[in-house]
């Protein structure tokens, strides 16, 4: 808008306001005459009259008795007189005076006062040569700002920020790269504002005192991180600290907080710095002789994350660790910045298990052979299995092998060497003297487990038969159906027919009295074959007339309608699943046995998922037989002579037939040892794998533990669950320092009623975070005194009055958009201030 524009609208204004409109313009410029004034102000019937210093008097006359209805605009070429002098000044008091000079016009376009807005004008006049940069100014600052709130909005312009923040100004400036000579924006701070200035207000946002010479963006920059790394250390290093002092080291590093939490390419940026700096800092140098507590707080490099991870290799290999400690110390790093990398969580994740494993040790030195074997592997020893399925899973994945290769090697040399040894001597023990199992036969589960709840009542029941799922994949898969929102999981084993392969299992968990088999290799159930979903379900039709057997497969490629009629009017549905078999039973793939493992569990999350939605209340998931598995070279002294016979069928662990030989190294099974009548069977004993065709490392057919014994979950359908509630357990809720503990109490045990709940928190002083967010689930389970935590906030460091008034504000953390949970009140006290 120009000034005759303005002009303009003050004369329409005063027009509105009064009965007429006279407006006096002292124009110290003299920018306009008398003639261009009455030419633009043509259409506004309005006199327009030239105040000289001799022609008061006559204008009075004029405006007060000649043209007492007319308006005017006084146009003075000069400033205006003082009061003492103003001979027109009674006018002037009820009248209204029209500044026109620039600034003036400015501070009206902009809402701030004229004599706040002069000021800073003269101090950075380039910067208002810019209509553009004046449009952006008036976007980022409030009317009522101040001098030095004005010079925030300046930079906020120059740098980009989208408000006038001293930290994200901050933050664009070093977006912009450290080097200032090519810094574009601090050459335009330097141009149209102020670098000493600039530099003032940063120091005094960030408790900063820096000489001429440290006044450098990457000094600067060197400083926030060192703030940062410092909160999470009890680390002293006198040098470091003594080069990066600040008296608001909070504030500081919720800078780095918060640039974490941007967009991925101004990250990308930081992350740049920080490995930079990292090395300049040379904090290996300072913390690779600490103790790991000293330091694991610390999530501003990622040099942190190596020196955890090399520590906790070495102490894995010479046994010297806390192995409960090293698993929160784990867990706490997977959710840090770093911690989150593929690279780096591969590591972690891998070191997780090799510390769980470890721990798991403990339960082989706790053998019973008083006990069955087959007993205590359903309670202990199957976390062993899981442990290092999940570490060689994880392991085998990595880029960076070299960093956990001496441990792998470790660790399989004690799962295969000690640990499956062990096991393998106690399974012959217990085959050479007949020793009977508590477990479950799985030839009895469709009559003790499906049978009776088709005679009860009218539920739909799901089998699905996941082959080769052994039981600890399946202890798996129960945690995590556990975790579902809408249904409970529980577990049990059974035991699986010798020898433990596909044909036989599957047979018996059809209805079934006797089990047969004839030498084309086809299994009978009470005289009925028992290969293909087709004889399957002519099987269970049998035993109960609406009764269907489909492939799992088909249920993904089916539609929700096409579901639905398929299983109108069922009452039994048996699905059979194969992922683990069909990857572990071929020589080419068979190393790949982990992954399918885990590929089994995921297909059948989500197949319990598809079938809730058609609203399945009870699916029971269980499988034919297990699988052992070795990672390394199958040593000789396992491999021992094929059995010669009559042979039906047979694998690398068993052969199935007459008249068959006993080689060394393998056993014939005795009558009630498996369901198979008329039929001689001979197995291989511990881990031997007589000579033959197929893969080495992937069997089963014997009756090692891992081999014989399977899940049998139970999921039900339930009402949905719900999250777990929490409060603040503090009676006083009053903070006498920056560092604020907050202990948390859970209501509840996790449980199939009660979910974990993810929660992110953090201070206010009323829309204002004056606090680090904190990201934490609980998940606790345990009598009362068991579920409660600390967290722990840093708030910035600035000054709050006594008695102020704070929020802790607690969002619940869900997976599209976090939710308001709760908040409470906080009085601040820091009576440090006192003394």
């Amino acid at each position: 808008m120009d000034v005759i524009e303005m002009l303009r609208e003050r004369i329409r204004e005063e027009k509105n306001k009064k009965e007429r409109a006279v407006v006096f313009w002292y124009d110290t410029s003299s920018q306009e005459t008398v003639e261009s004034l009455q030419e633009s102000l043509a259409n506004e019937q309005v006199n327009v009259r030239e105040l000289t210093k001799n022609n008061f008097f006559k204008l009075k006359i004029e405006i007060e008795i000649e043209h007492q209805e007319k308006s005017y605009l006084l146009y003075a070429p000069f400033s205006r007189p003082s009061d003492e002098e103003n001979f027109l000044l009674d006018i002037l008091l009820y009248s209204s005076e029209f500044k026109a000079d620039q600034i003036a016009i400015w501070a009206e376009q902009l809402g701030v006062k004229d004599v706040i807005l002069r000021s800073i004008v003269n101090h950075y006049p380039s910067f208002f040569n810019s209509k553009e940069r004046r449009e952006r100014l008036k976007k980022v600052i409030s009317p009522s700002s101040k001098e030095e709130e004005l010079e925030y909005g300046i930079l906020a312009v120059l740098t980009g920020a989208p408000v006038a923040s001293v930290s994200l100004i901050t933050k664009y400036l070093l977006l912009s790269g450290l080097e200032e000579d090519h810094n574009e924006i601090y050459i335009k701070i330097n141009k149209s504002f102020s670098i000493d200035r600039m530099w003032e207000l940063v120091e005094q946002y960030f408790g900063l005192c820096l000489s001429e010479e440290q006044r450098t963006l990457r000094y600067l920059m060197e400083h926030l991180l060192y703030s940062h790394f410092s909160r999470d250390t009890v680390v002293e290093i006198k040098l470091l600290d003594g080069k990066y002092p600040t008296v608001r080291a909070n504030i500081c590093a919720l800078f780095i907080d918060d640039w974490l939490r941007s967009k991925t390419d101004e990250v990308e940026v930081l992350e740049a710095y920080i490995k930079v700096m990292e090395s300049d800092f040379n904090l290996r140098y300072h913390l690779q002789e600490k103790s790991a507590e000293q330091f694991d707080k610390i999530s501003t490099f990622p040099l942190i994350d190596v020196l955890l991870i090399e520590k906790v290799t070495d102490e894995l290999q010479h046994r010297t660790t806390d192995l409960e400690a090293w698993k929160d110390r784990i867990s706490l790093r997977l959710s840090t910045h770093w911690g989150r990398k593929s690279k780096i969580a591969g590591l972690y994740r891998a070191l997780f298990e090799a510390v769980r494993l470890t721990n798991y040790k403990i339960y082989l030195n706790q053998y019973d052979t008083r006990n069955e074997l087959y007993g205590q592997y359903t309670t202990k020893l199957h976390m062993i299995d899981q442990a290092y399925r999940r570490f060689m899973q994880s392991y085998t994945r990595l880029e960076q092998r070299e960093f956990v290769g001496p441990l792998a090697e470790i660790l399989t040399n004690w799962y295969e060497n000690v640990y499956l040894r062990k096991l393998a001597d106690e399974t012959n023990y217990l085959l050479s003297n007949r020793q009977p199992s508590k477990v479950p036969m799985q030839t009895g589960f469709f009559k003790k487990i499906i049978q009776p709840i088709l005679e009860k009542g009218s539920t739909r029941v799901f089998v699905i038969i996941s082959d080769a799922l052994r039981y600890e994949v399946g202890y798996e898969l129960c945690e995590r159906l556990n975790g579902r929102i809408n249904g409970e999981a529980s577990i049990s084993p059974l035991l699986a027919s010798l020898p433990t392969y596909t044909q036989l299992g599957m047979a018996s968990l059809l209805p079934n009295h006797t089990l047969t088999i004839e030498e084309n290799k086809t299994v009978f159930a009470d005289g009925e074959p028992t290969n293909g979903i087709t004889n399957r379900t002519k099987i269970l039709q049998i035993a109960h007339p609406d009764a269907v057997a489909y492939h799992l497969d088909e249920l993904s490629d089916w539609s929700r309608v096409e579901s639905e009629e398929k299983f109108k009017g069922k009452r039994l549905v048996y699905l059979y699943h194969d992922v683990i078999d069909a990857i572990g039973d071929s020589r080419k793939s068979e190393r790949e046995t982990y992954a399918a493992a885990d590929k089994a569990i995921k297909d059948l999350e989500l197949a319990v998922d598809r079938l809730s939605r058609l609203q399945a209340k009870r699916i029971f998931i269980t499988a034919d037989h297990g699988f052992l598995f070795q990672y390394s070279k199958v040593e000789a002294d396992v491999k021992i002579e094929a059995v010669k016979g009559k042979i039906f069928d047979s694998n690398r662990r068993f052969a199935i037939g007459q008249g068959l030989n006993v080689p060394e190294g393998a056993v014939k099974l005795t009558e009630g040892q498996s369901p198979l009548n008329d039929t001689e069977i001979v197995i291989a004993k511990g881990l031997n794998r007589f000579t033959g065709g197929g893969g080495l490392q992937f069997i089963h057919g014997g009756a090692m533990p891992q081999e014989v014994i399977v899940p049998l979950i139970d999921y039900r359908r339930t009402e949905r669950a719900e999250l777990v509630e929490i409060s603040v357990a503090m009676l006083d809720k009053v903070i006498t320092n920056y560092r604020v503990p907050v202990t948390f109490y859970q209501e509840t045990s996790i449980s199939g009623d009660y979910l974990p709940r993810k929660i992110k928190a953090a201070f206010y002083i009323e829309n204002e975070r004056i606090s680090n967010e904190v990201v934490f689930t609980f998940n606790l389970t345990g009598e009362n005194h068991q579920r409660t935590e600390q967290l722990v906030f840093t708030l910035a460091e600035t000054y709050y009055s006594m008695g102020q008034v704070c929020t802790l504000k607690i969002e619940t953390v869900l997976d599209k958009k976090n939710e308001f949970y709760q908040e409470e009140t906080f009085t601040i006290r820091m009576y440090e201030a006192l003394y």
